[in-house]
């Protein structure tokens, strides 16, 4: 898919969403295109009821229940919906600068509350995050895979950030692993990429980092705590009998050279964790080197200078700003998008108000939101009309959609209730037919 230009944006929704239409069955597709052009159309996406009532039966001659079985159906693959979702975004890369771009892909994992027992996988979690009293909530979590795909902007390079795929955590499988699956379920769309995958450090162990770095392409940026420990790279044979060192000795961070790089002391260095199996690069950061508060540790499979792009514009942006270095800390910074695309879910778009029970429809709920997120967000660069609107706020993209969606097909139900009419119609009649579709948006 590389462009769409037509002006009308039900056919450019019809175009853009036949891109998942292998995934689906005849019935069922219609039923995905129906979803996604109500949450779409919907400033405030309440429940699949909420929609259906509120927009869907307003345009469309089904029943509800349809809508539940779709959600609950145990055989949708929401593999298949995130491999979609990433070929379009790969479809707008320019081939001229394919070979020379790295795409980053985001872990993370967010939390929503919910109150009563009767969800699937309801759990008592711990939230560092809280403000209550309380560190824990009870509700569900939900580890995320999002994407950061390399654009050209008025001649610069930039970076779009789209959610690929969310999974409700079952206790079935660790939260690593289940990170990983998502990662490596993509892999296979990526080979002719490189690949950095970006994660907090609760990601950065074995379970996680071995699979990934199966594939020659992709390597791990991420957080470490910061007791984590750090030896010396393996020491040259001493020619002794026994055994030879695996590693050197243990490193006391507090013993490194420190350079001052704004408001934090930052040192570099290459060496061995028991967290991977493979030398690392650590990048360690303080706000006092004589107390060593606010100690902070990342670590990369790869050394920085090899990465062939990242997004360098400055977190907090002033006149005198200068471009980022290519530095483990400043390319871990594109983590913190992840935590925008939460944000930006729960509030615009309802991702907390789900209000459907089984493990499956509330997997296949959020994941249908994240491809509404990823219209609006990839709209503008295939579609030419929409131009004015890259890199725009997500919510101001939807409106403007929203606005147009509902006005086309308010017209198109007026142009077939007029050809169906044997009498003429009066301008009483039109007025009349325009003030209750306007009712019902």
């Amino acid at each position: 898919m590389n462009s769409i230009n037509s002006k009308s944006i039900i056919k450019t929704l019809n175009s853009y969403l036949s891109s998942y239409k292998d995934i689906f069955y005849e019935r069922s597709f219609k039923n995905f295109t129906m979803i996604i052009m109500a949450m779409l159309s919907i400033q405030e996406v309440r429940s699949i009821k909420f929609l259906y009532e509120k927009f869907i039966k307003k345009h469309w001659d089904c029943c509800l229940n349809r809508f539940y079985y779709f959600l609950a159906d145990k055989n949708f693959n929401i593999s298949k919906l995130a491999l979609a979702t990433l070929k379009i975004g790969l479809s707008i890369i320019p081939t001229e600068i394919k070979d020379t771009v790295s795409i980053y892909l985001i872990v993370d994992d967010t939390l929503q509350s919910k109150f009563g027992e009767c969800f699937d996988c309801y759990y008592k979690l711990f939230d560092h995050t809280q403000k209550s009293g309380s560190s824990f909530i009870n509700g569900h979590c939900f580890v995320s895979l999002a994407i950061a795909i390399p654009v050209l902007f008025k001649g610069n390079l930039r970076y779009i950030k789209i959610p690929l795929q969310y999974k409700l955590y079952d206790k079935s499988k660790s939260k690593m692993a289940l990170a990983a699956d998502m990662v490596l379920s993509v892999a296979s769309e990526l080979k002719e990429y490189q690949v950095i995958v970006v994660c907090d450090s609760w990601y950065t162990k074995k379970p996680f980092v071995t699979p990934i770095r199966k594939f020659n392409n992709m390597h791990v940026i991420g957080a470490i705590r910061s007791d984590t420990a750090i030896y010396d790279l393996k020491p040259l044979p001493t020619g002794k009998r026994g055994r030879p060192r695996l590693r050197g000795q243990r490193i006391d961070y507090k013993t490194l050279q420190y350079q001052k790089n704004g408001e934090y002391f930052i040192s570099h260095l290459k060496a061995l964790i028991n967290l991977v199996d493979e030398e690392v690069y650590i990048t360690v950061t303080t706000t006092d080197i004589s107390k060593f508060s606010s100690v902070r540790l990342y670590v990369s499979t790869i050394n920085p200078n090899c990465i062939k792009s990242f997004d360098p514009t400055p977190t907090k942006t002033s006149e005198n700003s200068n471009p980022l270095d290519k530095t483990i800390y400043n390319i871990y910074k594109i983590r913190w998008n992840v935590e925008v695309i939460f944000y930006q879910q729960k509030t615009f778009w309802s991702l907390s108000k789900y209000m459907v029970r089984s493990k499956e429809s509330i997997d296949t709920y959020v994941n249908l939101l994240g491809v509404a997120y990823s219209t609006v967000v990839l709209l503008p660069f295939i579609n030419s009309n929409l131009s004015q609107y890259k890199f725009s706020s997500p919510q101001e993209i939807k409106y403007s959609i929203s606005e147009s969606l509902t006005h086309e097909l308010i017209y198109d139900k007026l142009l077939k209730k007029l050809q169906l009419k044997k009498n003429t119609v009066t301008v009483e009649d039109i007025f009349k037919f325009l003030e209750d579709a306007d009712k019902a948006i």
